[in-house]
């Protein structure tokens, strides 16, 4: 079995919590940390590649069994030869990824994760060679016991958060939630003020429209008070088909369509990646 970026499935390897996939946007092998095995998520984004999604939180984590399949991966990725046997040649461990099938930040145990993590970072001496990156769409940061376990963790790490639109009405068709920028500011505030942080925009053509340019300069002026706190901004496209049930038609945008809109955020000061 090879890993490819068109196949992130978290049931390959039969594990529960802990899942490789190769990833474009870190640049190589990641450790997803799936804390959502129940497919709950308080966001429903159209272009969600999890299937049966529905909305909720997740349910308790067997913290012994999540230690115990992050010992073993790390073993295979580490001590053994799981990259060269199931991914493409030069293919790099970047990092340990707080992801999976829906917002990890839900989950009672975050802490404790945490502290799983670090001492498996400590165990095997990987503080100086990858990173441990939480993908979030931002909806708890601002709980002291979430924000202190980031803040505390003495790691290379990086917040990706999720923003597809600042416009409510927008973000009601994509992610199917309602958020205004009020709510938007201080959760990113919040990510901010813990971690290095990575805004993450996917962009698709819903019923065969891309984003207008009224849309895109809302998210520029909207980011633009932050363009020196941010690390850089990925914008990205489905690599995956939706696994949602959605009245709206959903298409890839091309390597053309994704440089044009970069484009029109050249007023930020603030790396801009697209990915394709």
């Amino acid at each position: 079995m090879k890993l490819i970026v068109t196949n992130h499935s978290r049931d390959i390897f039969n594990s529960r919590y802990v899942y490789p996939v190769v990833s474009r946007r870190a640049g190589g092998l990641s450790l997803g940390i799936n804390l959502n095995t129940n497919n709950a998520c308080n966001w429903q984004c159209i272009y969600c590649e999890v299937p049966d999604l529905k909305r909720g939180k997740p349910e308790p984590i067997n913290l012994d069994q999540l230690k115990s399949e992050l010992k073993q991966w790390l073993k295979k990725i580490i001590e053994g030869d799981f990259i060269d046997k199931h991914t493409d040649a030069n293919t790099v461990f970047k990092d340990i990824a707080l992801s999976g099938n829906g917002e990890p930040t839900a989950c009672k145990e975050f802490s404790n994760v945490i502290t799983i993590i670090k001492e498996e970072f400590d165990f095997y001496k990987l503080a100086s060679d990858i990173k441990i990156r939480l993908i979030t769409n931002g909806s708890y940061l601002y709980k002291k016991e979430i924000a202190a376990a980031w803040r505390g963790l003495s790691l290379e790490k990086e917040i990706w958060f999720k923003i597809d639109s600042t416009q409510s009405d927008k973000i009601k068709i994509i992610n199917q939630v309602n958020l205004t920028t009020k709510q938007i500011k201080k959760n990113l505030e919040s990510a901010l003020a813990v971690s290095p942080t990575i805004i993450q925009t996917c962009l698709t053509k819903i019923n065969n429209q891309l984003p207008s340019a009224n849309e895109i300069q809302d998210y520029v002026n909207f980011l633009k008070p932050y363009e020196n706190q941010i690390n850089s901004i990925h914008l990205y496209s489905l690599a995956r088909p939706t696994e949602q049930k959605t009245a709206f038609t959903l298409e890839r945008l091309t390597n053309q369509e994704m440089t044009q809109i970069a484009d029109k955020m050249d007023t930020l000061s603030i790396p801009i990646f697209t990915f394709s």
